[in-house]
C-alpha cells in the first residue's frame, strides 16, 4: 500500500523563526548536513523551507502510529545523483526499517512544496 503527504510552507515563516530563534532552532530541526547545504546557497530560505516542508510531509504520508514523534533533527533531506531522497538517523531509523520513499521538493522565492510518497514492505 502507498501513503501520500504533502506540505506547503510560507518562506518567510521559516526566515522568521531562524531569525527569532538562530542557531537553537536550526539544530532542532536540520541536520547538520542540511545546514551546511543551505547556508552555501545566495539565499537559504527557501532550501530550509522546503527541507522543513518535506519533513511534514512525510508525517502526513506515514499511517498513525508510526513515529511516536517527529524528531526533526533525525530527519535530513538529501541529494543523491542530483533527487532529493531521506536519511534517517537515530529512533526515527529505526521506526522507519522496510519502507521506501519518494520525495519531490520545489520551491520559489515565497514558498516551498514538497510531497511524500511512502511504501511500506
Amino acid at each position: 500500500m502507498q501513503y501520500c503527504g504533502i506540505d506547503l510552507v510560507d518562506v518567510a515563516r521559516i526566515r522568521s523563526a531562524i531569525d527569532a530563534q538562530g542557531e537553537r532552532f536550526l539544530h532542532r530541526v536540520f541536520a547538520p548536513d542540511e545546514i551546511q547545504y543551505c547556508a552555501a546557497r545566495r539565499d537559504p530560505f527557501p532550501h530550509y523551507a522546503a527541507r522543513f516542508a518535506a519533513k511534514e510531509a512525510l508525517y502526513k504520508a506515514l499511517p498513525a502510529g508510526t513515529l511516536d514523534a517527529l524528531v526533526w533533527n533525525e530527519i535530513a533531506v538529501q541529494h543523491a545523483a542530483g533527487k532529493p531522497e531521506f536519511g534517517f538517523r537515530g529512533a526515527t531509523a529505526g521506526r522507519l526499517v522496510g519502507w521506501r520513499f519518494a520525495l519531490s521538493l520545489s520551491h520559489t522565492r515565497d514558498l516551498a512544496v514538497a510531497q511524500v510518497l511512502a511504501t511500506r514492505g
